[in-house]
């Protein structure tokens, strides 16, 4: 008798259009396949899945899994990579596909130890992993994954995502499958499923409705266009080619909020604070807008590691977030601000210089 299958995917919109992708692919191609729907974890909060991974693995009984958009725990890997690898030995396979960086040591961890590993480089390319894995070249796991793409701001997708569906996934889709979920199916006339939701919280089991019906990506962003309020943001100024701000954003929208001055205003970084209220902490946020091309991560780069080369700073190459020493720092940012597009500028400068050399 052979095993199910099991999809388990991150719990944000990318993971959401992985898991709706893989799940729809296996059971057209004759897997009984289902997605974990009882993740203990915050859709809002990504980035702590990886650490209830371990232990929701530990936890199953034999199935083969599919592991999809869940890194690798940075604070626990010897926890994360054994509890794959048991499986792997005892209850059946395990297939991990990833797309975010990992030290080398942690990919081949696992794969000597039996765990199927795929890693893509695109948040694009890992959402459409198992649909071409089986052969499916039906558009709709396509358009599904150029929305969780655009949710990722996957900049290799950047000229085949249009202004309209940037908002209305970034503004709408993405706030409203965070904390509006029963909602959003109750718009979709998932009504069963919606009671699922409800009692436990979780967003699996819109995904696998999403897949059961094949409902279009198109029908969910209208249903949170609906049901959605535009972002607030707060007041802002600009240097050159960086908007700023000293006001807070809501908890938990800085990095939305960092994308909608930078979409508003046509400024390649925006730079405003946080704060994180479980940890007390105040930070600066400094993003580059997803469309801006590769010379501004690297002037942010140069800019965070000399001003803040002592700081633990956190965050994506172009995107980071500083923690500061107190609240009082956020006074600094618009100084940040001027600096950084000082630097932009001379960058861009040195660049057009070089351009115009002739070698005659």
């Amino acid at each position: 008798m052979s095993r199910r299958t099991l999809v388990i995917s991150d719990t944000d919109l990318h993971g959401f259009s992985c898991g709706v992708n893989a799940l729809k692919a296996l059971r057209d191609s004759g897997v009984d396949a289902d997605i974990y729907s009882h993740f203990s974890t915050n859709p809002s909060e990504p980035a702590s899945t990886p650490s209830g991974l371990a232990l929701l693995v530990q936890s199953l009984g034999e199935y083969d899994l599919y592991i999809l958009d869940i890194p690798v725990d940075a604070r626990n890997p010897r926890a994360y990579i054994d509890a794959l690898v048991s499986h792997a030995r005892h209850k059946g396979r395990v297939i991990w596909m990833d797309h975010h960086g990992h030290s080398p040591w942690v990919v081949e961890e696992l794969k000597k130890n039996g765990v199927l590993v795929a890693v893509y480089q695109t948040a694009y390319d890992i959402a459409l992993a198992v649909p071409r894995m089986y052969r499916k070249s039906d558009s709709w796991y396509e358009r599904w994954a150029l929305l969780g793409a655009a949710a990722d701001f996957d900049e290799s997708v950047k000229e085949r995502v249009s202004a309209e569906l940037e908002v209305a996934v970034a503004e709408y889709l993405d706030p409203v499958y965070k904390s509006r979920l029963v909602e959003l199916a109750r718009a979709l006339g998932l009504e069963a499923y919606a009671e699922h939701i409800k009692v436990n919280g979780q967003p699996g089991w819109f995904a696998r409705a999403v897949a059961e019906k094949g409902i279009e990506p198109e029908q969910v962003i209208e249903a949170a266009r609906q049901i959605g309020k535009p972002l607030l943001v707060p007041r802002y100024s600009i240097a050159g080619d960086v908007v700023y701000t000293t006001e807070l954003p809501p908890v938990g929208l800085a990095w939305k909020t960092a994308w909608k001055l930078c979409a508003l205003t046509g400024a390649k970084v925006a730079v405003l604070p946080a704060y994180n209220p479980r940890a007390n902490q105040y930070s600066v946020i400094i993003a580059r807008y997803w469309r801006a091309d590769d010379s501004v991560t690297s002037a942010i780069e140069e800019y965070v590691g000399r001003k803040f080369g002592g700081r633990q700073v956190i965050g994506h190459p172009g995107a980071r977030s500083v923690p500061l020493v107190s609240q009082a720092e956020i006074d600094d940012i618009p100084a940040i601000a001027r600096e950084l597009s000082d630097m932009l500028a001379s960058k861009a400068h040195a660049q057009s210089r070089l351009a115009s050399v002739s070698y005659a």
